[in-house]
């Protein structure tokens, strides 16, 4: 059970690091953590879909 919470929240960690930014351009209060929860309800689907984006992206970057 350890490993599964790990992993989940290594998932989630990961997709919110790669994709959970506020919109450009960027403004000062986006940073703050009232804004930021705002950015990760918005960016929700892109933040547990990452691997689909990473795989498309590399499907982009080889050309198929």
């Amino acid at each position: 059970m350890d490993y599964l919470v790990t992993f989940a929240l290594l998932y989630v960690a990961i997709g919110a690091a790669l994709f959970a930014h506020p919109a450009s351009p960027a403004l000062p209060d986006d940073f703050h953590w009232r804004n930021q929860i705002d950015v990760f309800r918005l960016t929700l689907p892109e933040v547990i879909a990452w691997p689909l984006a990473l795989y498309r992206f590399g499907l982009t970057c080889l050309g198929r």
